[in-house]
């Protein structure tokens, strides 16, 4: 059936009224956003949008498909009064809509593509769409000299305004595909575009369904309509409520809306029967969600190939480790709602961005960490309760409107997280010290090393290995092998070898004779550094009078018997020193009653050609097996400046995990890790549910 187009609008028209309408949709989502970022100054969010609208205007007046980087020529004509002072101001502002194309990501691309099918365009660049984040940005610099006095002012205005444009601008951009498509704008297949830095960019065609690396949602959508070829749909309405479309929708005809209507109210009988059971609103959370078969649906039809392909998905769903059973039960209260939606918009299956797929995809992420019996009582597990409640509420109401529910997410996922990293930053601590202490013990026997093959005699080695080992390890500690405590107890330790060699002429007699006092005072400094008692180190200092007073005398201090110079023996000290600098095998570290478990070090590892957790960061939720241990699941709080130990840690746990990459990257190329928090609740259900049905 060919796109409605209502016979009193002329192309040009109809054109410029979609057009229109979509700049409306951009302008309202984000002046609703400015309007609360910046509640000080009503004026500024009127200014933001006002900018937007005649930007957007004077891109589509003065397109063409030969001249590209009117953006560029647009934003200096409008800009043209910046002064140096705003320099920064430019800068900032240009990073933020760099990243604002990144969060706009796929939503951005197909809006972008329905929008040049309806304005005929051949190609355009990513500076040059009315739609895009430049122009976005445009309006960001009025709104800054609206709102703000100084450059701080509005670089903390910006920073604010950023992070809730990251969220939402995926939702608006699929808001407008929304809009366009349900006015039977289609995308278009192919696009090549220059732009400014690097000439011609062909974009491929959406890949078959066989194609490699494709999509779970391009793949169920092809899936489904596969399944359902040559059947009329009742389910062609965009989102529109619980009960369904409107009746004298152009996309429907008479008997598919009737049979529509029918499935829809079928479905709240059977969600009203089985909330009201037990008197309770929670039988449904254990129950299979209905299939095709239960509602008498011929095989075949759209509806009935969206219910079946639904119900796995809620099947696969549930299958999740990462989900406890009480989200389980609350997840469980909404298969029926959502199903409705799918029915009405089947975009739920085929759109990353819908609203209802974002907020279970939400809803997991906000558990991702929580054990598989943590209780209703829970703090985290009440409120996602609550929140699943308000959810099913918002899916009964027309229109259906979840932005708040998904903003109240976005916030919740955002402090839990802030505040598991907050609680780690002990923890941290305990692993920068353990590894400074580590790197400290491999510096530490490497002198040791070095000093002892200098020195014969026996009590001089003993020393160096008992007690100054302990004073380097703690010196390289504290500021390495370059700082000023290593510098002078590094130099004392080549005093005290050399105050005990014979010494040969007057000259090295004299120089003995004027160290000995300040060579004591520097020892002493040194035990002092480390709590040794003074009844502790008078034997030893008592012995070295004998040693320098045998020196003055030119006397050799010879070995003990039966053994070579003391510097070729092993001692069981430096062997220590050595186990302690290599820092394998897994150890327990204590402090103030924190634990941390550290699984290893990179000093035995055999480094890896790529990483498999090359792209793993902070904040990154990882499920991974502890030694001779179940399954954890818990947040990146810290990596090293090298990118090298990753510290996880989880409130629910009564210690932290750190560990070098290597031990994570073995995991999950062995399949036994994975990081959590990179596919969605819903996403991964989707791909286990196409698996399954065998499209993909």
């Amino acid at each position: 059936m060919p796109p409605y187009e209502p016979p009193t609008c002329r192309p040009g028209e109809r054109q410029l009224a979609l057009t229109r309408a979509s700049r409306e949709i951009l302008q309202r989502r984000l002046g609703e956003i400015v309007r609360i970022c910046a509640a000080h100054s009503p004026a500024a969010a009127e200014a933001f949008e006002r900018e937007i609208g005649e930007a957007h205007d004077e891109l589509l007046s003065t397109h063409s498909d030969d001249d590209f980087g009117q953006t560029s020529e647009l934003t200096a004509s409008r800009l043209t009064l910046m002064g140096d002072d705003d320099l920064e101001l430019d800068i900032r502002i240009r990073n933020v809509g760099s990243r604002l194309r990144e969060a706009g990501g796929r939503a951005l691309s197909r809006c972008q593509s329905r929008y040049r099918t309806l304005l005929g365009w051949a190609a355009s660049n990513d500076g040059d769409e009315p739609l895009g984040p430049e122009v976005i940005c445009l309006g960001l610099w009025a709104l800054s000299r609206e709102a703000t006095r100084s450059l701080d002012e509005a670089l903390t205005l910006l920073e604010r305004i950023e992070q809730r444009l990251l969220q939402q601008l995926p939702l608006i951009y699929g808001e407008i595909d929304d809009f366009l498509a349900s006015q039977g704008v289609e995308a278009a297949p192919i696009e090549s575009r220059q732009t400014a830095d690097t000439g011609t960019v062909t974009v491929p065609s959406p890949r078959s369904p066989a194609s490699h690396g494709q999509s779970s949602s391009s793949a169920l959508q092809d899936f489904v309509r596969q399944q359902a070829a040559g059947t009329p749909t009742a389910s062609a309405a965009p989102l529109a409520g619980a009960d369904g479309p409107q009746a004298g929708s152009p996309t429907l005809d008479t008997a598919a809306l009737v049979m529509l209507q029918h499935l829809l109210a079928r479905l709240t009988a059977l969600e009203a029967r089985a909330s009201t059971a037990d008197g309770t609103a929670t039988s449904t959370a254990g129950a299979a969600a209905p299939r095709s078969r239960d509602l008498d649906l011929p095989a075949g039809r759209p509806e009935a190939v969206i219910i079946d392909t639904m119900a796995l998905i809620f099947e696969a769903m549930f299958e999740s480790d990462e989900l406890p059973d009480v989200i389980r039960a609350a997840l469980g209260n909404l298969q029926i709602p959502l199903l409705k939606v799918a029915i009405v918009d089947p975009a739920l299956l085929a759109n990353e961005t819908h609203p209802a797929r974002l907020l279970l995809n939400r809803i997991g992420h906000a558990a991702l960490g929580l054990s598989r019996d943590a209780p209703s009582g829970h703090p985290l597990c009440a409120r996602l309760c609550r929140l699943a409640a308000t959810a099913r509420a918002a899916l009964g109401r027309k229109p259906i409107d979840l932005d708040n529910l998904l903003a109240d997410l976005a916030t919740l996922i955002d402090e839990r997280e802030r505040a598991i990293r907050a609680s780690a930053e002990p923890y941290e601590q305990m692993v920068r010290a353990h590894e400074n202490r580590r790197y400290a013990s491999q510096l530490a026997a490497t002198w040791l090393r070095t000093s002892l093959a200098r020195t014969h005699a026996a009590e001089i080695a003993v020393f160096l290995e008992t007690y100054w080992l302990r004073v380097m390890i703690s010196a390289g500690a504290e500021g390495g092998p370059n700082g000023e405590l290593w510098q002078q107890h590094s130099r004392t330790a080549d005093d005290l070898i050399w105050s005990v060699l014979p010494k040969q002429g007057p000259e090295e007699r004299k120089r003995l004779a004027g160290m000995a006092s300040s060579l004591l005072k520097r020892i002493a400094d040194g035990l002092d550094a480390i709590g040794i008692s003074a009844d502790e180190r008078k034997p030893f200092l008592d012995r070295l009078f004998d040693l320098q007073t045998a020196a003055l005398r030119n006397q050799p201090t010879a070995a003990p018997a039966g053994e070579g110079p003391a510097g070729a023996r092993p001692t069981s000290r430096f062997a220590e020193a050595l186990r302690d600098a290599a820092g394998s095998g897994a150890q327990l570290i204590e402090d103030g009653g924190r634990r941390v478990r550290y699984l290893g070090s990179a000093s035995s590892e055999r480094p890896a050609q790529a990483s498999a957790t090359a792209g793993f960061k902070v904040g990154e939720w990882l499920r991974f097996s502890l030694p001779d241990a179940a399954p954890v699941c818990g947040l990146s709080c810290w990596l090293d400046p090298a990118g090298a130990t990753a510290l996880l840690f989880n409130p629910d746990w009564s210690w932290a995990v750190a560990a070098h990459r290597s031990f994570f990257d073995r995991q999950i190329a062995s399949g036994r890790a994975r990081i959590v928090s990179r596919v969605g609740l819903f996403d991964a259900a989707a791909e286990r549910a196409l698996r399954r049905l065998g499209g993909g």
